[in-house]
């Protein structure tokens, strides 16, 4: 170790209870920073985990549909279309319904208030799903009236018994004021506009939400189309002649297509990104002037050290990498338990709030440079004292 590297851990390291209050600090603002960036990765991610799930190469949707949670259809006709064009394997409808998709637990003492919840309706038989659970739960559906539930919906809103399948069967419960039988769970996760998910055969879902068209089949009407292609056959290449034969009033994507244009959408149309990254600038902000604080009051109680090494020659150089290098210890020392506190947080939050929140090594990569980056600067700041200095004045 360097005598600077040295000198600057016995700086920091002199009054220990100083240095705690200072890796606190700093550890404060890591937090904000992992906070906010983990809510905001959460969101996106929420906003396109029912993409990911769905097992296709290729997705239609209605022009009109700016978001996934826009209630805009296009005709079950135009899917048909795009079944019969080359390479395409098979072409499901996918129906949802959240506007008029009020879940309510009618057993006692449970609470009397109905909850949002967003209802998927498939074809019995159809394989849109990836999920292995639905898979092995399909028989259940083509009972009338019947639904799976998601296992991540805000259970405290909705609270029903998930652990149990005979239990969670036998729980009384009603579905846009007709009675429903929860006969299975399946692992999806919430996100900033549903709180949980159903998933239902089409039959049950034309019966529950008979008015989608009115005076027509309520299953006339589709919210997604799901492609999958044929072996041997490039999505791309599908994804054209799919929208060269039903491109009028629908938008025909690949899945990454579709999930960055959702991406998009929230970060550049809704107000949510403009937050979280105000909350993250937040968090750098006070982390600046926290660790300002910490290494201004180091050089004002050593002022008559640093005075004698100028003194002996010691230039603006040295002093200026021995600040940074404070910077550096104290970076390190605040990351450390500000991402540990971060972890169980996340922890928490997932399961509280059913959002994926994903400790991965992006986000540390991101907060750990914001930090380094943050107690950097504030060693430049607060050295200024220090090379403004004249030793003449301080003996």
């Amino acid at each position: 170790m360097s005598g600077r590297i040295r000198l600057a851990w016995k700086n920091l390291t002199h009054d220990p209870r100083r240095l705690a209050v200072a890796c606190a600090g700093i550890a404060f603002a890591v937090l904000l920073m992992f906070v906010q960036v983990g809510f905001e990765n959460a969101l996106f991610t929420s906003q396109v985990r029912l993409i990911g799930k769905l097992e296709g190469d290729i997705f239609i949707t209605s022009r009109a549909r700016f978001a996934l949670a826009a209630e805009k259809r296009f005709p079950l006709a135009l899917l048909q279309q795009a079944q019969a064009c080359e390479g395409v394997a098979e072409a499901s409808p996918v129906y949802a319904e959240w506007t008029l998709s009020v879940l309510k637990n009618l057993s006692p003492g449970a609470s009397s208030k109905g909850y949002r919840i967003r209802s998927i309706g498939v074809r019995p038989g159809d394989s849109v799903f990836r999920s292995p659970e639905i898979a092995r739960q399909a028989d259940r559906l083509r009972e009338p009236m019947t639904a799976l539930i998601d296992i991540r919906s805000k259970t405290p809103n909705f609270a029903f018994p998930m652990d149990d399948r005979e239990a969670l069967a036998a729980a009384p419960a009603e579905l846009a004021g007709k009675r429903v039988q929860l006969v299975g769970t399946f692992d999806l996760g919430a996100d900033f506009v549903h709180d949980g998910n159903l998933v239902m055969s089409t039959p049950t879902f034309a019966k529950y939400f008979p008015y989608r068209k009115r005076f027509e089949d309520p299953l006339s009407v589709v919210d997604i189309g799901v492609v999958r292609v044929a072996d041997g056959q490039k999505p791309s290449e599908v994804r054209k002649r799919i929208a060269a034969r039903v491109g009028n009033g629908v938008e025909v994507y690949t899945r990454r297509e579709l999930k960055d244009r959702e991406t998009s959408f929230w970060k550049k149309n809704t107000p949510i990104g403009v937050v979280f990254w105000a909350g993250k600038v937040i968090g750098f902000v006070v982390g600046v002037v926290i660790c300002y604080q910490v290494i201004f009051s180091d050089i004002s109680d050593h002022m008559p050290e640093f005075a004698t090494l100028k003194a002996m020659g010691y230039g603006a150089d040295y002093f200026t990498r021995l600040i940074v290098t404070e910077g550096l210890w104290l970076a390190i020392m605040g990351f450390v338990p500000g991402a540990l506190v971060s972890w169980a947080l996340y922890i928490w939050l997932g399961e509280k709030t059913g959002l994926q929140m994903d400790m991965t090594l992006g986000v540390l990569g991101l907060v750990l440079a914001s930090t380094v980056v943050m107690c950097v600067i504030s060693g430049l700041l607060a050295v200024r004292k220090l090379l403004n200095a004249d030793p003449a004045n301080l003996f």
